[in-house]
């Protein structure tokens, strides 16, 4: 399974991403969850180019693409769980040579 979630969560429900698949089929329902959780973090994080997006602006994205790029069910219970957790989540940052602090300490 490891390998197939390794090779697939790139892949879009509707095809796009990649790598590009040869013949269609389903991806793994794990490589389906790990495109979510994916695409959230990379969203949530801080890049060269571009500020980390506020949780709130990711679910809608999230949801927004449930069914062209994400498997519908598996979106909309990411959100649910992840709506239900705020507040609740604390979010660690690297500071200096590798070690986490919790964010605002």
């Amino acid at each position: 399974m490891a390998a197939a979630v390794a090779y697939e969560h790139h892949i879009m429900l509707n095809g796009g991403g990649y790598p590009k698949r040869h013949y269609k089929r389903d991806c793994h329902k794990g490589s389906m969850l790990v495109h979510v959780c994916d695409v959230y973090d990379a969203l949530r994080t801080n890049r060269p180019y571009r500020a980390a997006w506020e949780a709130e602006r990711v679910l809608a994205y999230i949801d927004e693409k449930a069914g062209s790029e994400f498997e519908p069910e598996i979106a909309r219970k990411f959100v649910e769980m992840m709506r239900a957790l705020e507040g609740r989540v604390a979010r660690i940052e690297l500071s200096g040579a590798g070690t986490a602090s919790p964010a605002g300490a």
